[in-house]
């Protein structure tokens, strides 16, 4: 079974980001890892964690954790394993570390409100869009699982050779779940009209895509996020997938997914190329 991994803090949209993660596994017949992570204070000499303190918080975690657990056996009627871990120390690190181990489908995130402004400035998993090199499905609020019967890839230019290679298998297997219809939209913005795309031969690109036949749609917009909201203003997705790069992967889903899920609560799903 492929493993989810679900950080949750228990706010509510962290919680409806487990109950798309247990719709989705049920859907994928993948197995789901809830993950909550104790951030001890850094003690000083002066003024230590009390003991009780600590042992509260990990009762409560324990009992939230099962809590959440039982809900989700329950909606998935049982045929969703779900696991529980608890880990002391730091968001990122811990999670990192756990998808070496685990090597996950994906991990999946809540974000706060109809945007992941807020969530992206404010919360500790925010650091995880830095520094997990494994797909990272960010849920609104509001979102809702739904098959993926239509995908949009966006892309910049370079991102045909560059990144889109990457997505294949992910793409294969959803193909496989949910019969997928991809839509590969190429965004070409004022930053990105003098670069150099990535070569990816027309051969290659028939072989590699052929089993999913694409429609290929070209955008010219100011900026990315545009790209997406006009491509989106007159066609459907359940889910969009972005190749954010690594050197400003958190100002590329700031801009990029802010806006889009102002707009609608479609999921958003970066793959790292």
């Amino acid at each position: 079974m492929k493993p989810i991994i679900v950080p949750v803090n228990f706010s509510e949209y962290a919680v409806n980001a487990a109950r798309y993660a247990a719709d989705l596994a049920l859907a994928i017949r993948a197995e789901l890892y809830l993950v909550h992570v104790i951030q001890v204070p850094v003690a000083s000499t002066e003024m230590p964690m009390a003991e009780s303190l600590y042992k509260e918080m990990v009762d409560s975690a324990e009992l939230n954790l099962e809590s959440l657990k039982a809900e989700l056996m329950k909606r998935t009627i049982q045929r969703v394993p779900v696991r529980c871990i608890l880990k002391v120390g730091s968001v990122s690190g811990k999670i990192k570390d756990l998808c070496q181990e685990l090597g996950p489908y994906a991990v999946v995130l809540g974000a706060a409100g109809t945007t992941l402004e807020k969530f992206l400035a404010s919360s500790p998993a925010a650091s995880l869009l830095h520094s997990l090199h494994y797909p990272v499905l960010v849920v609104p609020e509001t979102g809702v699982f739904h098959h993926f019967r239509r995908i949009l890839l966006a892309c910049e230019p370079k991102d045909i050779g560059a990144g889109i290679p990457y997505s294949l298998p992910l793409l294969k297997d959803m193909r496989r779940c949910f019969g997928s219809r991809i839509d590969i939209l190429t965004i070409e913005t004022e930053a990105t009209a003098n670069e150099e795309p990535a070569v990816y031969p027309s051969e290659v690109w028939k072989g590699a895509f052929g089993e999913f036949h694409p429609e290929l749609h070209y955008v010219r917009a100011a900026r990315i996020e545009e790209g997406i909201l006009q491509f989106l203003g007159h066609h459907e997705a359940d889910l969009v997938m972005v190749f954010p790069k690594r050197h400003r992967l958190f100002e590329f889903h700031v801009s990029q997914s802010r806006k889009l899920t102002k707009r609608s609560p479609i999921p958003v799903m970066s793959i790292h190329a």
